[in-house]
């Protein structure tokens, strides 16, 4: 299906998070598999078939790859899991991961780039000057079975009416229903074991919250009651109260608002800084850079709780029992609100791109199509099938390894974290479906509670435009204000901090964000919907 014009800057893929995501954050989904949901031999596998994944020494071409996460677990492609890879394919792949958050820019411009390129910055890469789009290269190599599903083609279009890469962590709502068991992701909340049973402690509601820090505070007067980690804050909490934490949001009339204009917005920013007014909080943990400042007063033993990410408890544990510790975190695996939303906005987030400086377009057309099928994205998201887990009658994988273990168990193999290449939303929505671990009890019970309009994500701002300056303007204001919304010495303080934080949104242009996201918003989730409803 072809889109307008004066819509296709807006369906470049959602390239999010930290990760994490989910990334970005939470990094969310993306079934590349074939269309119509059937298992296909891309021409990848028929060599593997052919030649048992090896190939003559002098015939063995060299991929560079460039990773544009400054944070990404690995810089070397090795271990059993990425050698296999090459084996596969037939290929030796060489890794750069990124210095500095500038390194991609300076390369787009100088033009001297890697063959393939790993980035969720569109922006510099989805350009027909720059990189290869997929779509002309589906017709240089139609050998190579490489069939990507129209939802895909559509929700990663660039402004161009081309599409570049397929980004990680989506899938189309058809995908979830083939399977029964689907864990979802996303903050997470988490408290001392021992100090909790020792004063009674539990969490059923909201309110518990508040009962518990008061307990800790006055037993525990040398401790940190609540920390926080410094790019998941208090996320927990606002999903909680079913709060958006960012972008737009769809009102009850079907129009979208700016995130700023939620009307629970208010209450949450005043229990965070009820919590710090009381002390609760340490005026120090809102300067912190690093996740690893939290995880280290965590680890050491001098906090109770502790707002984060979901695997957080379960991957601090393992660092304590290896300080020789006998202290454990809890997570909060049950939601302790009627109002919780895990809203899930995203069409995608980091992708491959293969480069117009790429020595061999074909070997980097054959890896694309390999590494976002089914069997290569299992392969480097979860591993050598028979070694590294099993998959049970029912198409969950059962692990040899622990799935959630920190670098230790996963680096000398190279797992798990290669597939954050290509993922989708499956092979990491079923990766623990089997686990009992804390990490996956809390993913499964959010599940019920998951919100998704992936059209929402496709509605991005051109770089350099109005409305990109505009968004970047807010965001950076927001991060100032609401430090001193938080911080605020009573809550009359705390509210008029607040108010002041709406009023400069609407100054710096909230209503022209809205007026653009409306223009465009009941188009795109019309053809959205189309596209969806063919598939079924």
């Amino acid at each position: 299906m072809k889109c307008k014009k004066v819509l296709a800057v807006l369906l470049t893929a959602a390239m999010t998070m930290s990760l994490a995501a989910c990334g970005g954050s939470q990094e969310t989904q993306n079934e590349v598999s074939t269309t119509g949901g059937g298992k296909e031999t891309t021409a990848a596998e028929a060599s593997v078939q052919e030649t048992d994944g090896r190939a003559d020494a002098g015939d063995v071409p060299t991929l560079t790859l460039f990773v544009d996460e400054t944070w990404w677990p690995y810089d070397k492609w090795e271990g059993a899991v990425p050698e296999e890879f090459e084996k596969r394919l037939g290929v030796n792949i060489e890794v750069t991961r990124a210095a500095d958050n500038n390194q991609l820019s300076l390369m787009a411009a100088s033009g001297d780039m890697p063959d393939i390129i790993c980035s969720g910055r569109y922006q510099y890469l989805a350009d027909s000057q720059v990189c290869y789009p997929l779509d002309e290269l589906h017709e240089t190599y139609p050998e190579v079975a490489f069939e990507v599903d129209p939802v895909y083609q559509f929700v990663n279009k660039a402004a161009d009416d081309h599409y570049y890469t397929i980004g990680c962590g989506f899938s189309p709502s058809g995908a979830y229903s083939e399977y029964d068991k689907i864990l979802t992701e996303g903050p997470g909340f988490m408290y001392r074991t021992d100090i909790a049973e020792e004063l009674g402690l539990e969490f059923k509601t909201l309110d518990d919250l508040d009962a518990a820090f008061e307990k800790v505070a006055q037993s525990y007067p040398d401790y940190t009651v609540c920390s926080f980690n410094c790019a998941h804050k208090f996320n927990w909490l606002m999903q909680q109260m079913g709060v958006k934490n960012g972008g737009f949001y769809e009102a009850e009339d079907g129009s979208l608002k700016w995130w700023l204009r939620q009307d629970k917005l208010l209450d949450f920013y005043k229990k965070v800084n009820e919590w710090y007014r009381k002390g609760y909080l340490s005026a120090e943990n809102f300067a912190y850079q690093s996740e690893d400042e939290t995880k280290e007063i965590c680890v050491g033993g001098k906090v109770f709780a502790n707002f984060g990410y979901d695997n957080h408890a379960d991957n601090y544990n393992t660092a304590i029992a290896a300080n020789g510790d006998d202290f454990t975190f809890s997570l909060v695996t049950s939601e302790l609100s009627d109002d919780c939303v895990a809203y899930d906005t995203g069409c995608g987030g980091r992708g491959l791109y293969i480069t117009r400086s790429c020595k061999d377009v074909e070997a980097a057309y054959k890896l694309l199509a390999y590494a976002y099928g089914e069997e290569g994205m299992k392969l480097l998201m979860w591993g050598i099938e028979g070694e590294d887990y099993t998959v049970d009658s029912e198409g969950y994988p059962d692990f040899t390894y622990d799935f959630q273990g920190d670098n230790t168990v996963l680096q000398p193999r190279g797992l798990k974290y290669w597939g954050w290449l290509v993922h989708n939303a499956i092979v990491t929505s079923i990766a623990e479906a089997n686990s009992e671990s804390q990490t996956a009890q809390d993913r499964k019970n959010l599940t019920a509670y998951v919100k998704r309009n992936p059209v929402i994500g496709m509605i991005r701002f051109v770089t350099d435009s109005d409305e990109a300056n505009i968004n970047a303007k807010l965001d950076e204001m927001v991060k100032n204000q609401q430090t001193n919304i938080f911080m605020a010495e009573t809550e009359e303080a705390c509210e008029e901090a607040f108010r002041e934080m709406v009023q400069q949104a609407e100054q710096i242009g909230m209503d022209r964000l809205e007026e653009f996201g409306n223009q465009n918003y009941p188009e795109l989730k019309k053809q959205y919907d189309e596209i969806i409803a063919k598939a079924e």
